[in-house]
C-alpha cells in the first residue's frame, strides 16, 4: 500500500514497496527527457538496482554518475556537476546511502548554479536554481533525502556542509525493497543516526510543537523497528517503518536542528574518518546523561516515546538497550586498532565548522565540559569496541570447541 505525505515546503513523499513505478510520471511531470542516475560504487557493483534500473531504461536514457564509496567529497560533486550541465533537460535521481543523496542534491543544483562546489561551502555564496531530483534511499537513516543541508569533505578531510532550499528535492521515493540487502551493522548504525537526529530535533532549542510530532512518531518507530530489522533483513514491514522514521526524523531536523552528539559525531568524521552513523551513535550514547542533567523536562517526551512511562533518566540506559539489541557493536570491526586523542577531539568540536550543531543543543558545552565530553566519547567507543572483541573472542572459542 502506498502512502502520500504532503508537509509545508517538504517534498512529497511516496511509500510502500514498489513505489519505483512512479519515476516515469514524475519525469514528465517536471519536464525532463532523461534521467541522470547517481549512486555509489558499492551499491553500484551489488547488482541490487539491476533489475529496476532495466525497467526505467523502457521509459527513457539513463545516465550513470558512480560516485568512489566512503564520505562524499567536494570533488566528486564537481566531476558530477560537469556531467550534469551536459545533459539536456536531466532528472537527477539520487539512490543509495547518505553519500549519493547528499551528492545528488548538490549535483542537481549546480546543474542551473555556477561555479565550483567550494563556493557554496558553508552557505558562503547562494544558489541560484536547480534541476528537478528525485531522492530513493536505500539505507534508513540520514534523512537526507528531506533535508535543506548536505555534509561532505574538502580534500583536507573536514567536514563541511552546505545548505539551501534548491536542495530539497521534488519527490522523495521510499521502496523498502531497496533496504533489505543492507547488513546488520549498516541498518543499525543508519538506524541509531535517525534515532539522534529524531532525539535533538524535539530537545533543541529550535524545537516547536510541529518538529515534536515529527520527532517522536520517528523515535516509536525506530524502537519498534530497529533490532528485527537489522536482525530480519526481509522483513518489509520493519525496513518500510525504520524508512518512514529515517524521513520523519530528517523532516524534523531540516527545522529543528541537531545537537551536541552531531557536533561530536562531526569531529570525529574530521579526525578518524569514522561513518557518519557510527560517529553519532556513539557520540549520543557518551554524551546522553551529561545533555539530560538539568534539562530533565525537555528529554521527558523523547524517553516517552521511546518506552511508555519512562523517565528522562531513564532514556541513557533506554539507548544503550536499543544500542546493544540492533547488532551496532559490529560496525566497529574496521577500527579494531584506532586510537583517539581526547584534546584533539575536544579542539575539533569547538571548530567553527561544528559551533551550529553545538549551540543548538538543549545543553551547550562551556569551559571544562568540551574536555569532559570528549573523555565521555573516547571511553564510550573504547567500550563498545572492548564488548565486540569480547564477543568475537567468545566466537572463535565455541568454534574450536
Amino acid at each position: 500500500m502506498h502512502h502520500d505525505y504532503k508537509n509545508g515546503r517538504q517534498a512529497p513523499v511516496i511509500a510502500g514497496p514498489g513505489c519505483l513505478a512512479r519515476l516515469p510520471a514524475l519525469r514528465r511531470q517536471h519536464g525532463a527527457e532523461r534521467y541522470l542516475l547517481i549512486t555509489d560504487a558499492g551499491l553500484e557493483a551489488s547488482g541490487l538496482l539491476a533489475p529496476y534500473l532495466a525497467e526505467l531504461e523502457q521509459d527513457a536514457e539513463v545516465i550513470r554518475f558512480i560516485a568512489p564509496a566512503g564520505e562524499p567529497r567536494v570533488a566528486t560533486v564537481d566531476q558530477g556537476a560537469q556531467v550534469v550541465r551536459e545533459l539536456e533537460a536531466p532528472l537527477v535521481l539520487g539512490i543509495g546511502g547518505g553519500t549519493a543523496l547528499d551528492i545528488a542534491k548538490l549535483v542537481a543544483a549546480l546543474a542551473v548554479s555556477p561555479g565550483r562546489m567550494e563556493n557554496y561551502l558553508l552557505a558562503q555564496e547562494s544558489w541560484v536554481g536547480k534541476a528537478p531530483a528525485v531522492m530513493i534511499p536505500t539505507t534508513s537513516g540520514t534523512g537526507s533525502e528531506v533535508t535543506r543541508t548536505s555534509i561532505l569533505a574538502d580534500d583536507s578531510g573536514r567536514k563541511l556542509w552546505a545548505w539551501g532550499d534548491e536542495l530539497l528535492p521534488e519527490a522523495v521515493l521510499l521502496d523498502p525493497r531497496l533496504t533489505r540487502s543492507v547488513p546488520a551493522p549498516l541498518t543499525a548504525a543508519t538506524g541509531l543516526d535517525a534515532f539522534v537526529h529524531a532525539l535533538e530535533a524535539t530537545t533543541g532549542r529550535s524545537r516547536n510543537r510541529l518538529i515534536e510530532s515529527q520527532a517522536l512518531a520517528a523515535i516509536r518507530l525506530i524502537g519498534a523497528a530497529l533490532p528485527e530489522a537489522a536482525h530480519t533483513p526481509d522483513n518489509l514491514e520493519a525496513r518500510q517503518q525504520l524508512q518512514e522514521a529515517a524521513c520523519l526524523a530528517g523532516m524534523a531536523i531540516d527545522n529543528g536542528g541537531t545537537g551536541i552528539a552531531h557536533n561530536i559525531g562531526h569531529a570525529l568524521g574530521s579526525l578518524y574518518h569514522l561513518p557518519h552513523g557510527v560517529a553519532v551513535a556513539i557520540a549520543a550514547e557518551a554524551s546522553l546523561a551529561w545533555s539530560i542533567e538539568g534539562h530533565e523536562a525537555i528529554f521527558a517526551p523523547g524517553a516517552h516515546a521511546l518506552m511508555p512511562g519512562s523517565a528522562a533518566s531513564e532514556l541513557p540506559g533506554l539507548v544503550t538497550e536499543l544500542t546493544d539489541a540492533s547488532a551496532f557493536d559490529q560496525s566497529l570491526a574496521p577500527f579494531a586498532t584506532l586510537e583517539m586523542e581526547v584534546s584533539a577531539l575536544a579542539e575539533v568540536m569547538q571548530a567553527e565548522e561544528n559551533a551550529p550543531m553545538a549551540n543548538n543543543a538543549a545543553r551547550i558545552p562551556e569551559g571544562d565540559d568540551w574536555q569532559r565530553l570528549a573523555e565521555l566519547t573516547v571511553a564510550t567507543f573504547q567500550r563498545r569496541r572492548a564488548r565486540l572483541q569480547a564477543a568475537q573472542s567468545t566466537t572463535e572459542e565455541g568454534a574450536i570447541a
